[in-house]
């Protein structure tokens, strides 16, 4: 295998795989919302190929660190490559939970998918420790400051959606540990977003990179799964040994969703006005608007304000769009020689 080109396949990769999937939800969501049969094969065909993209591009990545021993290191190195690894959790635990969607559990498939969600939460949890052990000890390249870093944080607490799912199916101590370790991770993401986020947003108004600015999106994402953590939390009382009222997790869901809205607004304004071309980064567009769907949805249930399915759509719509406008860009990226040496992922290693 050419090791030039195996050499291109670096962890910002799995960003297809996720998009992939977040426009597999949004139309199971949409199934949900119309009953329109289509919706629902749409759905099923994009969580495969997201799980096909998957598998794909995890045995690329890994024959990569095989032949090219270097670019492993280099992943130790770059804090935005560091981080794009914890797409897979994230892909795990949301790839798990469309196919206990799609074809329910059973014993043998409830075993597998627990063990898949002990899996990568422990996985999301070490690459955070990680994370945080690099950012305090690396000299930092102003590059890598961008909205990228806060994928670890974020891949924790996206085990909500495949717990969710277990915890009902097996009840007693088995649901108390999920519940537990779904307060536990609430916890992680929720400051670490605070902090890493806050030093994020200095590196986008300092810095103005253009080749990061597609990850702008992802706090969109990050305030859309506060909302869903705490409205999943409000939805264990039977079984957790806190309780938190369906009324406050709602106020409290809402105030965030106002942000969510605002953030949209803007990166949808720089995404006309400052488009990526040739850039893998677009991919990060992806998974923060399938998590703004999902959010937006429990909203307008909340709240019983039937006029919030206009922006459902219109997120749909931008999901749509900017998946096909991200194959174009991986197209122009793998085609062009000069995009794929001055590539942001790629920085000098110490």
């Amino acid at each position: 295998m050419d090791r030039k080109f195996i050499s291109t396949f670096g962890s910002e990769w799995f960003g297809i795989s996720i998009a992939t999937l977040a426009l597999a939800e949004v139309y199971i969501l949409s199934y949900g919302q119309t009953g329109y049969e289509p919706y629902n094969v749409l759905g099923e065909i994009f969580m495969f190929l997201g799980l096909i993209f998957f598998v794909a591009i995890f045995i690329l990545w890994v024959t990569r660190g095989i032949l090219v021993r270097d670019r492993v290191h280099g992943h130790w190195e770059n804090l935005s490559r560091l981080s794009f690894i914890a797409l897979i959790p994230i892909i795990g635990f949301v790839g798990n939970s469309q196919l206990i969607n799609y074809f329910g559990l059973s014993d043998l498939s409830a075993g597998f998918s627990l063990a898949n969600y002990v899996i990568d939460y422990l996985l999301a949890f070490l690459l955070g420790v990680l994370l945080g052990y690099r950012l305090y000890t690396k000299e930092i390249d102003t590059k890598e400051i961008n909205y990228a870093i806060v994928i670890p944080p974020l891949a924790i607490g996206t085990s909500v959606f495949l717990g969710s799912y277990l915890a009902p199916f097996y009840g007693g101590s088995i649901a108390h540990s999920i519940y537990f370790l779904t307060l536990f991770g609430f916890g992680i993401f929720f400051f670490l977003y605070i902090f890493i986020g806050s030093l994020a947003l200095a590196g986008h108004v300092t810095h103005k990179n253009h080749e990061t600015l597609a990850t702008t999106m992802l706090p969109v994402g990050i305030s859309s799964l506060i909302v869903i953590n705490i409205l999943t939390i409000a939805g264990f009382d039977r079984i957790g040994f806190f309780s938190l009222s369906l009324s406050t997790a709602g106020m409290i869901s809402l105030i965030l969703w106002g942000f969510e809205v605002w953030n949209f607004m803007v990166v949808s304004i720089i995404i006309i006005t400052h488009p990526s071309r040739g850039s893998m980064s677009v991919w990060a567009y992806g998974f923060p608007l399938g998590l703004f769907a999902v959010s937006t949805l429990k909203i307008m249930a909340l709240t019983n304000e039937p006029g919030l399915i206009w922006l459902f759509g219109g997120i749909a719509l931008t999901l749509n769009v900017v998946w096909i406008y991200a194959w174009f860009n991986t197209y122009n990226f793998m085609t062009n020689p000069d995009l794929k040496v001055s590539r942001l992922w790629e920085n000098k290693v110490h």
